[in-house]
């Protein structure tokens, strides 16, 4: 019996409702977890991100391949919720929150067009919307919900056209995966099943090829916004998109070489398969990811909707097949997102499956809806703990308050000199580089990466500082290829100076507790401050001579001076050598005043009575071998 106007139009709203809702729903919870700040966590899924959020706001370019129709869309979203008194950061997450809830809309739209009730598709949406990677991806800035979106609706529009053929349909579904490929160009792996979709009018296909080729190039058209963008001078471009070389190498650069090895042998397929599984189980618990998946090979088997099944199928195993390749020798985020198709097809799949029962043993119809709403809780409750600790993480609040107390050190005794902080470019440059430019923080520090002119810097007479943490990746030797001869000293905790001549004079060292430690090294000054449960100690170090050992510091926290056993130590803070390890006191010249901070927690229920600071060395027998120690009393308030 055919549909009635007026029942076509009454199903017609009923399922409007449905995709609306969950949009709404989607983006409600999202906005639960929704990344509100600046960047501070170190997760693969949050990679690029900083960068992210400072590129939107300056209409900047990203990393390869550009990403043109995200940044320009992206950058007019964040200029406009700027208007509204949205922080540039909050409005690149959200922009994400979008594309996430017109994602979430689409599978409904998908799953319906497959035959599933509306109810059922509007809870599978909110299962796929839940899995972990599509719920991180929904709370920051990546692009990688867009990517999902534009995925979603070429399947849809294919469906679509594979059923009526109108012209309409083709030109939708043209745009789509066109710009689907230009924007992130592992959409091409939709390629096959799209074919299979539009199969039944592929004869459509020369009637309108004109038309379909004027759709086409407006993909690449897309990347004239970044050579534009640098012709017009925008201050954050990644490469050189200005000049002809650097704009190919932009359009042509598909990171493959960098992020797809294929495994050599056996023992390496298995680990790839396992590994694959693992982070597949980390969206979708194993069990509902089978289910879901047999749920889409369930639709394959039936004869009046073999070919969307089939579809689909080729789908997910395309992304799984692309999942098991991708390798850069740990989880990337290129691996975390190309698994995503993986996730929306099994959500998909579980609708198909429930569609499926509710047709069979229409009695179980409330049941399977019980049971889609009962996974959807679950994930809710299991995968937010996880997204929350990646969008709340406080490390980038942790690196600039570091930062800005360089600008709230007093020194007194001589003019201030400029000062050109070096942050390796990723997570710390951004973060500072954001702080600056859109929280009104760190006035007057000029911010480099590690591509600058060091050597020009300290020509200028500017003080040249970098987080300790930089050493690891660019230690001693690095600077001095960089400068030449180098000197070190702490400039506040957790931040060192780099200099070619000892950066400290005497006018430099407060007056404070002072002991010769019988190593041709003297403490000048020692400081103890307490912050609340944490101890504070800044000591300068002045050598009289040249010091043919290298020391080890050590600095304790004790609850009887001197300690009668190793029971009185309740806390330890010993470094390799001064300065967090990094400036071995065989390198100090004679005379050479070097500052060193230490920052010591003090455990819970410790009635500490003083901290003692020494130098050691460890003999040929393994022996240590102590200078004279300082003891800085503790005062408890």
């Amino acid at each position: 019996m055919g549909l009635t106007r007026a029942s076509f139009n009454a199903r017609f709203k009923s399922e409007r409702t449905w995709v609306i809702l969950a949009a709404v729903a989607v983006l409600i919870i999202v906005l639960t977890t929704l990344q509100w700040d600046v960047n501070g966590s170190q997760s693969p899924y949050a990679t690029d991100v900083g960068e992210i959020q400072n590129a939107l706001p300056r209409w900047g370019t990203l990393h390869f391949t550009g990403y043109p129709l995200y940044t320009f869309a992206g950058s007019a979203w964040v200029s406009f919720l700027r208007l509204l008194g949205v922080a540039p950061a909050s409005g690149a997450s959200l922009f994400s929150a979008m594309w996430g809830a017109v994602a979430a809309a689409l599978l409904v739209l998908l799953a319906i067009e497959l035959g599933v009730p509306a109810p059922t598709a509007f809870l599978a949406s909110l299962v796929a919307s839940l899995t972990t990677s599509v719920w991180v991806y929904s709370s920051l800035a990546e692009v990688h919900s867009l990517t999902m979106a534009l995925s979603l609706a070429t399947l849809l529009l294919a469906l679509r056209f594979g059923r009526s053929g109108a012209r309409r349909d083709l030109l939708a579904l043209t745009l789509a995966f066109t710009q689907g490929v230009a924007h992130q160009r592992a959409n091409l792996f939709l390629a096959p099943a799209v074919i299979v979709l539009i199969l039944p009018k592929i004869g459509v296909l020369r009637r309108h090829l004109l038309p379909m080729l004027g759709v086409t190039m407006l993909a690449p058209l897309t990347y004239l916004y970044l050579p534009l963008r640098a012709w017009q001078g925008a201050k954050w471009t990644f490469g050189e998109p200005g000049t002809w070389r650097g704009f190919w190498t932009m359009v042509m650069d598909t990171k493959a070489t960098r992020v797809v090895a294929a495994p050599a042998g056996l023992i390496q397929w298995l680990a790839r398969v396992k590994g694959t599984a693992q982070l597949l189980d980390d969206d979708l618990p194993t069990p509902l990811l089978i289910v879901g998946l047999a749920g889409v090979v369930v639709l394959a088997l039936r004869g009046r909707r073999r070919r969307q099944g089939l579809g689909l199928i080729l789908t997910a195993l395309a992304y799984w097949a692309l999942a098991m390749v991708i390798w850069e020798g740990r989880v990337s985020d290129a691996l975390l997102a190309v698994k995503l198709p993986v996730a929306y097809a099994a959500a998909l799949g579980l609708a198909l499956g429930a569609a499926e029962v509710a047709d069979k043993w229409p009695r179980l119809a409330p049941a399977t809806l019980v049971c889609l709403a009962a996974i959807g809780a679950f994930l809710l409750v299991s995968h937010r703990p996880r997204v929350l600790e990646i969008t709340r993480d406080p490390g980038a609040e942790q690196v600039i308050a570091t930062v800005e107390q360089v600008l709230d050190e007093p020194r007194p005794r001589r003019p201030r000199r400029p000062a050109t902080f070096m942050a390796l470019w990723g997570h710390d440059y951004w973060a500072l580089t954001y702080a600056q430019a859109y929280r009104d923080q760190l006035p007057g520090l000029s911010l480099v990466d590690h591509n600058a002119d060091f050597r020009g810097v300290l020509a200028r007479g500017e003080r040249l500082l970098t987080l300790e943490k930089t050493f690891y990746r660019r230690p001693l030797s690095w600077w001095e290829g960089q400068v030449g001869s180098v000197a070190l000293t702490s400039a506040a905790a957790g931040v060192v100076e780099i200099a070619r001549e000892p950066p400290l004079s005497p006018s430099d060292v407060p007056a404070g507790p002072e002991l010769d430690l019988g190593n041709g090294i003297r403490v000048a000054s020692a400081g103890l401050v307490k912050v609340r449960d944490e101890l504070r100690l800044t000591l300068y170090w002045q050598a009289e001579g040249a010091i043919e050992q290298d020391y080890s510091v050590g600095v304790h926290l004790v609850a009887h001076d001197p300690p009668r056993g190793p029971s009185d130590i309740l806390q330890q803070a010993d470094s390799r050598h001064p300065v967090y390890g990094w400036y071995p006191t065989t390198r100090w010249r004679a005379g050479e005043i070097v500052r060193d901070d230490y920052l010591m927690p003090i455990p819970p229920g410790a009635q500490p009575v003083a901290v003692r600071v020494g130098m050691y060395l460890v003999d040929w027998q393994g022996q240590f071998v102590n200078t004279e120690w300082l003891a800085l009393p503790v005062l408890v308030p």
